[in-house]
Parts: C-alpha cells; structure tokens; sequence
C-alpha cells in the first residue's frame, strides 16, 4: 500500500512538473515589447538624396533614419505609418539617428 501511493505521489509530481515546464516555456516565447523595432511616423523631411524620418517608439522616445535609393532601404511612407526596420547601428546625436535597413510598414494612415 504504501509503494502504491508513492507510485501515485511521483505521477502527480512530474505532471505538475511538466505542466509548470510548459508554462515556463510559453512564457518565455513571448515577444519582448521592450525591445521592439516599431515606431510611429511624426514629420517627413526631404532630403538631397531621400528623406528623412522622424520616429517616435511607445515610450515616447524621439528618433531620426535617413531611406534614400543610395542607402537601399528607400521606401514610400507617410506621416502616421507605423514602420518596423532592422537597426543596424545607432548615431549617437540629437535626436539618435538609426542606420536601417528593411523598412516595412505595419500600419499606414493613407
């Protein structure tokens, strides 16, 4: 009798396990906002050879990047777009200035 409910007591005990594994490990996957590359559209100016944007991020943060043909990451948007991009450095100016590349529009106000 008493292996029998030390069978059932381990049983209960690595399917509370695996349930808390599980999870754990979906808890984990979730996407970090934090770390988000998504930024807001707030003024437009021309440039030379392309334009350049101002961005805001959700904590309210205040960012440029230059799109032009040159640089290959040009692409039409417009004031309000909502835009993702792959940062590949950051200028440390005033406002900080992205390097980017593979701009994409989530959400466009046009």
């Amino acid at each position: 009798m008493y292996i029998l409910n030390m069978t059932i007591k381990m049983k209960n005990l690595i399917k509370i396990s695996l349930i808390n594994l599980a999870i754990l490990f979906i808890v984990s996957c979730k996407p970090n906002k934090e770390n988000s590359n998504e930024f807001t559209i707030t003024k437009i100016q021309s440039e030379k050879d392309g334009q350049t944007l101002f961005l805001k991020n959700d904590k309210g943060e205040i960012y440029t990047t230059i799109i032009s043909f040159p640089n290959g990451n040009f692409i039409e948007v417009h004031e309000g777009d909502i835009i993702t991009m792959d940062i590949q450095d950051t200028l440390k100016m005033n406002p900080p200035a992205f390097i980017s590349k593979n701009i994409q529009i989530i959400s466009s106000k046009e």
